[in-house]
């Protein structure tokens, strides 16, 4: 079967006026029900998955733009889920944003001490008069250097992870307008849905809601273990690093499972990062020169092997 695309460029070829495209061969009622079918399922399988990726992503980040988007899908159990990310970042905030300025605590203590001073020159009945030089401690309050990159980094994270959720709320937006329809006829619809898509595949809209929306949050989730190490290292340092060994195990995982998307294109392992890992590798491969129709032919022929193996197993044949 034509793809959509060929469908699409056949037709603006001709006359937008004309009954059916004289290349296709096929009269006007069939090709439309075919370009409609077609249209139909290229449409509904690429919202519908971004959409399921998006209420993952809300869920994850943001309890407020999950209840706003989901309300009636939400059980009871997934509702307590929502907003994980955000909760735990701004917990963690609120332990140390106060770090960054003086206690209060600590000038009523240098107070009671100047005081009791005082009542103990009275006391002791000494003529010379106490010292009078006195500084609060807030006065001279300094933040550690660790207390301000620890905060910097929390409030980064927390600021990726809410415009990650924004950009979301974004694209349950971008999607409810592309499947609208305006009305006035199969015409103007098919005409209307035509345009979204080539307008969506221009503005690569796949690639920023499946690869690009994710990389932000996941780069707030790393930057927010990065912080948290940090700040279990400044509380206690054996604390940092028995901590540190499942992150850096995690990290290791994510990143070696993207490189065996990179060594096996039938890898399963598909990530952002994965994505990006073999754009770095495909362009290194472009400039010096490799030649990939070797390993294009190597691969199709790898897919001919496994169709008929799983033909086979399964008792069933497939025939051109």
């Amino acid at each position: 079967m034509a793809t959509l695309p060929d469908l699409a460029t056949t037709h603006s070829n001709s006359d937008p006026r004309a009954p059916y495209p004289p290349a296709s061969g096929l009269n006007s009622r069939i090709f439309y029900q075919r370009y409609d079918a077609l249209a139909e399922e290229i449409d509904e399988t690429m919202v519908k998955g971004l959409k399921e990726h998006l209420d993952g992503l809300l869920i994850f980040v943001s309890g407020l733009a999950a209840a706003v988007w989901r309300a009636p899908m939400l059980t009871p159990e997934r509702k307590p889920q929502a907003g994980l990310f955000a909760g735990v970042n701004s917990a963690f905030l609120a332990l140390t944003l106060p770090l960054l300025s003086a206690d209060p605590v600590d000038d009523t203590n240098a107070l009671l001490l100047q005081n009791n001073a005082l009542l103990l020159h009275l006391a002791l009945g000494r003529n010379d008069s106490p010292p009078q030089s006195f500084t609060l401690p807030s006065s001279t309050f300094t933040a550690s250097h660790n207390i301000l990159a620890i905060n910097i980094l929390f409030s980064t994270s927390l600021a990726l992870a809410l415009i990650s959720s924004f950009i979301a709320v974004f694209g349950r937006q971008w999607l409810i307008y592309y499947r609208k329809r305006g009305g006035g006829g199969s015409d103007r619809e098919r005409w209307e849905q035509l345009k979204r898509y080539l307008g969506a595949e221009k503005w690569q809209l796949q690639f920023i809601l499946d690869d690009i929306l994710p990389s932000i949050l996941q780069a707030g989730l790393v930057i927010f273990c990065i912080s948290l190490l940090l700040y279990l290292h400044t509380l206690h340092p054996t604390v940092s690093r028995i901590v540190g060994i499942p992150m850096y195990i995690g990290l290791a995982v994510a990143v070696l499972s993207a490189i065996c998307t990179v060594w096996d294109k039938f890898c399963p392992f598909q990530s952002p990062l994965s994505h990006f890992i073999s754009w770095c590798v495909s362009v290194v491969r472009h400039a010096l020169g490799f030649d990939q129709t070797n390993e294009d032919e190597g691969e199709s022929a790898s897919l001919h092997v496994a169709a008929i193996r799983r033909a086979i197993s399964t008792g069933k044949y497939f025939i051109d």
